[in-house]
């Protein structure tokens, strides 16, 4: 009985004081504040005031703008961007609606109206790449100034190669060009793009490299590995591609043999072999990464086989033979062609000038 009596006073003082609370809280835009305790800045913000008399707190003249442009590259005829300017007034209020505003693009000013705080415009891009500032005023204050770019619309680039290619010999860096690049409209490709080159070679494999576009063109290197006979290029820039050019990749003439150096590893039972370099009758090595098979056949009837890949010029390489008198031939599979290194490893001497066997 005590407790429900206690309870009922609980209540009945609540109920009597609430209506006391609520005339000492005032109600807005921003929610509830006491205006005895508050800032006296927070009585400035807009919105309506409920308490004895409803009033309406109206914003001030414009005193700061925000300016967003964008988005930032807009492509040459396709679809607007936006400029934003937000309008606020000295204690951060969204100024009131319909308050006039003017956005500038390079130098063209635009008259238009606040809503919601906001003046914007929206802005259909020319058909020139071109860099543009704008801005927005109101009242007596201006935005900062930004800048949009118009540029090249690479969707309607169609890359086309700069003229036949020249024969090339295998494991040497050639080049694939494309003529000048423009899009619809006449504007050069913008620099940096990024391109393709897929080369297609006869026994069906592929080589792929990347490039950019520079001084309105793309040019992309490769070094004809491996691939001797007859291949097919073709570009691609964005989603358009080449018509594809023909190119004659021919396997280099090898100068000689690669000398020979072997040193026995009796702890582990294998030799070293030590082979280059290879050089070409055009004068240079083959370049680095160049495969190279070395296989050594047995007494036994049981090749030995591995691979390596030439660096300045040069390969070394373990084979798991413990005897070297246990074999029988030496041969050398290279972008040079095969080769017989069979008296060499015999002799164990620098190498003497010998015939190259003839490509299959």
């Amino acid at each position: 009985m005590t407790r429900c009596s206690d309870l009922g006073l609980v209540l009945a003082t609540i109920l009597l004081a609430a209506p006391a609370l609520a005339e000492t809280l005032v109600s807005d835009a921003f929610g509830l504040y006491d205006p005895a305790t508050s800032a006296p800045e927070r009585r400035d913000w807009a919105g309506w005031t409920l308490g004895p008399n409803a009033t309406v707190v109206a914003p001030q003249e414009p005193d700061r703008l925000v300016i967003f442009a964008g988005p930032k590259s807009l492509v040459a005829g396709k679809d607007p961007g936006h400029v934003v300017g937000i309008v606020v007034d000295r204690v951060g209020n969204m100024v009131a609606d319909g308050t006039a505003a003017s956005v500038t693009i390079s130098g063209a000013s635009t008259a238009t109206e606040t809503t919601g705080g906001i003046a914007d415009l929206l802005l259909q891009p020319r058909s020139k790449a071109e860099a543009l500032f704008v801005g927005v005023t109101a009242g007596q204050r201006q935005s900062p100034q930004a800048m949009l770019g118009i540029v090249a619309d690479i969707a309607s680039i169609r890359p086309v190669l700069s003229g036949p290619l020249s024969n090339v010999t295998s494991d040497t860096a050639f080049e694939v060009r494309s003529a000048a690049l423009a899009d619809q409209y006449g504007n050069p490709v913008p620099q940096g793009t990024g391109a393709s080159v897929l080369l297609r070679h006869a026994d069906g494999s592929y080589s792929l490299a990347q490039g950019l576009t520079l001084q309105d063109s793309a040019l992309i290197r490769f070094i004809a590995r491996d691939v001797p006979g007859l291949a097919s290029a073709t570009m691609t820039l964005g989603a358009h591609s080449s018509h594809p050019a023909r190119v004659l990749i021919t396997t280099p003439a090898p100068a000689g043999l690669p000398a020979l150096e072997l040193e026995r590893l009796p702890e582990i039972g294998a030799l070293r072999l030590n082979l280059g370099p290879f050089l070409t009758k055009d004068g240079y090595a083959l370049a680095d990464g160049a495969e190279v098979t070395v296989t050594a056949d047995l007494a036994d009837g049981v090749p030995v086989s591995d691979h390596a890949w030439v660096q300045d010029g040069e390969i070394s390489l373990l084979l798991p033979i413990a005897d070297p008198a246990a074999v029988t031939r030496l041969s050398v599979l290279s972008p040079l062609g095969p080769m017989d290194l069979t008296t060499g490893w015999r002799s164990g001497e620098a190498l003497p000038p010998a015939t190259v066997e003839p490509q299959p």
